[in-house]
């Protein structure tokens, strides 16, 4: 016998497994933005073209002194402003980077719960899992179900009590709940 406790947990578990599956397609296509803005930004930092417009407008510097009081070589401020452009080029890089790095590590952890999940619900039998599934994954009500299966409201409810029941006692004995 399963208690209502016990239905919830596996309930939970299941319902973020087939979560998990839609955030884990999510997460592989903004890896692979990112990862393409990477490469733009690498292409926009050794191309020898500038890749933001430079302030033309701004005065030139009298290099007649080879420094400045603080002995630094003087710079025009055109020279400061490529040296801003490819700064931000830098930062940005950076930036997409630890994006990429943290994103990666979300979706190990992601694709390790779901394994675990998936590992149990193999387990069921074909008929089963599609319960699971039109439940779930498509958010079909019991009723829809019981019409789509030709089966009867109160079979469908045992099938889930069935499958519960058996996912809690086969999590519980591989201890996939942990104990609070």
């Amino acid at each position: 016998m399963i208690n209502k406790k016990e239905m919830e947990a596996v309930k939970e578990k299941i319902e973020q497994y087939y979560y998990n599956e839609k955030v884990l397609a999510w997460n592989q296509k903004e890896l692979e933005r990112l990862t393409k803005r990477l490469q733009e930004i690498e292409k926009d930092r050794n191309s020898p073209l500038l890749p933001a417009p430079l302030c033309t407008d701004l005065q030139g510097v009298n290099y007649s002194s080879v420094g400045n009081k603080s002995g630094k070589i003087a710079q025009s401020p055109i020279e400061r402003n490529i040296e801003a452009i490819y700064d931000r080029l830098d930062r940005n890089y950076e930036e997409t980077q630890e994006k990429i790095l943290d994103l990666k590590i979300k979706i190990a952890k992601q694709e390790d719960e779901r394994k675990k999940t998936e590992f149990y619900i193999h387990f069921l039998s074909e008929e089963n899992r599609k319960l699971l599934q039109y439940k779930f994954q498509n958010k079909k009500s019991v009723t829809e179900i019981a019409f789509l299966l030709h089966l009867s409201k109160s079979t469908v409810c045992r099938s889930f009590y069935e499958i519960y029941k058996w996912l809690y006692k086969i999590m519980e004995y591989d201890g996939a709940f942990e104990k609070t």
